[in-house]
């Protein structure tokens, strides 16, 4: 070997030595989730080593953790049978969820051969894949009126709310003393006397919280919603409608499709039943919640993190259907009207949503507020002020029932507040009224609730 030829092995070494501890730092980075700091090594060496199962399987994964699904397909079909759960997933997150069903069982089947346990992961994305195809076969035909993209922290900022559909906040909102989570909203209602938020609870889990406003101004002390609200997983994101009962807020527990989703319950006495999830086009794999919808504009709203926009989210706006009618499930697009893959898909042919947009740009502009004597809300996105709106004599029988009892009510606050200031200016003989009147208040809420239901199952729908 010549001077020449020694000298430039020596470079040789030096560059494989180089490289070979460039790949395993990139393998270390990969090991703590470090994707973006290590894909372009692993990428490479992959492709210097195409049948390096292991390897590709490391790309592929980095690639698809990144979100660049295209180029994680290539990496993981040449990996190792982890890399069939790879592929599931991104079958899964285009909505291919025979594909990726067929996927998983190929990694179970190899599992079962090798004599190996199939992992956690598998039997949870397992779960999705059938969750997934159980609501694709009942995609609720709305149409999406307009879309916008917004700055994710601030985001519900951007929903326009009539009064009458109450307040979306951030957690300054709060009355003093009040905790809540890092990342929530407030909702308040439309007399600014209820709030509803999430806290983080002992397990460290979101559960919602709520609160109301005494008749003295103080707020009674936070209590949880429900503990069946929080589906083994985080409750956040509450929207209560103008009925008072219907409570729409998400969570990314076991009935989740992928993140959060979006959960309807409704108040039955003092309790919130069993959530239900609302499906698709609402819920993705992705992040999905904040869905509000406004009687008085007759427009929705929900965010969602679907387009994955980095620091941004998109908002879609909606028209509710006053009966929820689903896609027929032979529907050829179905899977693309699901994901909204365009919102011109959703229009009725000639329909017109100029209405609706100007009713969402006229917001803060109620002409009719004065002249109500009370805003009851009804289904089909009605909203009553005066008795002479309804066309039931139960309804309206029922009605006087409950505007009598809100008065009876708020009398029962004003005397309560006047006996909590003597009692504590030192008249403490009043404690025993003051407990009774409590009781009194609580039992004519129950009441207002009974009442409310009545109205809604007396009065047509149209």
């Amino acid at each position: 070997m010549t001077p020449r030829q020694y000298i430039i092995s020596l470079f040789l070494l030096a560059a494989v030595g180089a490289q070979a501890l460039t790949l395993q730092k990139a393998k270390e980075l990969y090991e703590i989730g470090e994707y973006a700091e290590a894909v372009t090594t692993l990428e490479s060496a992959a492709d210097k080593e195409p049948r390096n199962k292991a390897l590709n399987n490391m790309a592929g994964t980095a690639l698809l953790r990144l979100g660049n699904l295209d180029r994680a397909v290539k990496y993981l079909k040449r990996g190792n049978n982890e890399s069939l759960l790879g592929l599931a997933e991104i079958a899964f997150l285009r909505y291919n969820f025979d594909d990726a069903r067929e996927y998983v069982e190929s990694y179970e089947a190899a599992q079962k051969k090798a004599k190996k346990p199939v992992s956690a992961e598998a039997e949870s994305l397992m779960h999705r894949i059938y969750l997934g195809t159980s609501l694709l076969d009942r995609v609720e035909r709305i149409e999406v009126i307009d879309s916008m993209n917004v700055d994710r922290e601030t985001f519900f900022r951007y929903y326009k709310l009539s009064p009458s559909a109450g307040a979306l906040l951030d957690a300054s909102a709060l009355p003093e003393g009040f905790t809540a989570a890092p990342y929530t909203t407030v909702y308040r209602s439309e007399g600014h006397d209820n709030l509803i938020w999430a806290d983080v609870d002992a397990d460290e889990n979101y559960q919602l919280m709520g609160s109301s406003e005494l008749v003295d101004g103080t707020w009674e002390k936070p209590h949880p919603l429900g503990s069946n609200l929080n589906e083994g997983g985080d409750a956040n994101f509450p929207f209560l409608m103008a009925d008072g009962l219907t409570l729409y807020y998400a969570n990314d527990g076991d009935n989740s499709l992928g993140g959060y989703d979006i959960f309807i319950t409704r108040l039955d006495g003092n309790q919130f039943l069993q959530p239900q999830n609302i499906g698709m086009p609402y819920n993705s794999p992705y992040d999905d919640y904040l869905l509000a919808i406004d009687e008085q504009t007759g427009v929705g709203w929900w965010a969602t993190e679907r387009n994955q926009l980095e620091d941004d989210i998109t908002i879609y706006i909606f028209k509710p259907q006053e009966m929820r009618i689903n896609y027929p499930v032979d529907e050829p697009h179905l899977a693309s009207l699901a994901r909204i893959t365009s919102i011109k898909d959703t229009w009725e042919p000639g329909a017109d949503y100029s209405s609706l947009r100007d009713a969402i740009a006229n917001v803060g502009v109620d002409k009719m507020a004065s002249e109500a004597d009370f805003h009851f809300a009804l289904p089909g996105h009605r909203v009553y002020t005066k008795l002479e709106d309804f066309k039931s004599a139960t309804a309206r029988k029922y009605m006087r029932e409950y505007l009598a009892l809100e008065q009876a009510m708020a009398k029962n606050k004003r005397q309560l507040a006047e006996m909590r200031a003597a009692y504590a200016a030192g008249n403490t003989g009043n404690a025993r009224q003051i407990l009774a009147l409590e009781d009194t208040i609580e039992n004519q809420r129950i009441d207002l609730i009974r009442l409310s239901n009545q109205i809604v199952q007396a009065e047509p729908s149209r």
